[in-house]
């Protein structure tokens, strides 16, 4: 059985978002830009870890895994629970690894059921695949960029409004290390961006997950108006430097005619560099959330830019809406 902290770094985010958090694995694959079947394959993944060996066949441990992280639907979950409490072999893993996650969850884990006095098993037990079925629906469709918008370098996508630093640590350092499904892998910022904040000097300290806050920086509009606004955190995961990035008051994105936020590092127009597209677009709410990795020539540039773009290849900056010193490489 392994523990918590020895689990690798993307099966140890699952988990976290899920218990710690209260995500689902819709949300969290919104969140990472990848596949619900890849967040939930961390999941099991983990949990098998956690586990004891037994004899329980995989496609049970499955469906346990789903209960105890509140995955199924109610008619489902009932039915696993109507199973555990008449399956020892079953009771007694669940309880195994509950123990190991109860640490890590927020709340109470769903029950597990004492053993039942009939000894006859439950008349409805979902076969694996009508139950991997119901556990799975398909997630739902997500906004579509601009049309021949190239993928983005950073990894870009917007993340759940709100969060702690916690959850920017977590996803970071899936991000970096390498964690994804077949989307471009995406983490988000944590704090909500204050009007009267300075950037904050070169310091580090540490997340629960090791993750390294190494700076922030706030970004304002060039004119100097108060609103939209936003920061940005430099951090340091698995011995590379990635950036997290939340802002609010921003314009929607429009599809008629069609633009993009995007993200940059700057010198001058001529000597810029483009991290990528913020990809879901910012919608009605005007809030912005993206992150991922940042160039091993990054140092080289004095600020970092958040602009609107209406081109798919921009070979300079567009309209500059945000902007702040690059600090903490």
């Amino acid at each position: 059985m392994a523990s918590i902290d020895s689990l690798p770094p993307d099966q140890r985010a699952v988990l976290e978002l899920v218990l710690r958090r209260g995500r689902s694995y819709d949300e969290i694959a919104d969140l990472l830009s990848i596949d619900r079947a890849g967040v939930r394959e961390r999941a099991l993944a983990a949990l098998d870890a956690l586990g004891p060996q037994t004899r329980v066949p995989s496609a049970r441990r499955a469906l346990i895994t789903d209960y105890l992280l509140g995955a199924l639907p109610e008619r489902v979950a009932a039915e696993v629970r109507d199973h555990l409490a008449a399956s020892a072999s079953e009771r007694a893993w669940a309880r195994a690894v509950a123990s190991e996650l109860q640490p890590l969850a927020s709340g109470t884990l769903p029950e597990i059921p004492a053993e039942t006095r009939s000894r006859t098993r439950p008349a409805e037990v979902p076969s694996a695949g009508a139950a991997v079925a119901a556990a799975s629906p398909e997630p739902p469709a997500a906004p579509q960029p601009p049309p021949d918008r190239p993928s983005s370098r950073i990894g870009g996508a917007v993340l759940l409004a709100g969060g702690a630093v916690v959850v920017v640590a977590v996803v970071l350092v899936l991000v970096l290390a390498g964690g994804g499904g077949s989307k471009k892998p995406a983490t988000s910022a944590s704090r909500t961006p204050t009007t009267n904040a300075q950037a904050s000097p070169t310091t580090t300290s540490t997340t629960s997950t090791g993750a390294q806050v190494v700076a922030q920086i706030n970004l304002k509009p060039p004119s100097g108006a108060t609103s939209p606004v936003g920061i940005a955190e430099v951090l340091r995961a698995q011995g590379k430097i990635g950036i997290a990035i939340v802002a609010q008051g921003l314009a929607a994105n429009s599809k008629h005619p069609p633009n993009a936020y995007a993200v940059w590092l700057y010198n001058t127009p001529t000597d810029s560099q483009i991290l990528g597209f913020v990809n879901p677009a910012v919608g009605s709410n005007g809030r912005l959330q993206t992150a991922g990795g940042l160039p091993t020539n990054a140092s080289h540039y004095q600020k970092l830019l958040v602009t609107l773009e209406t081109q798919s290849k921009p070979q300079t900056p567009g309209q500059i809406v945000l902007e702040g010193a690059l600090t903490g490489l």
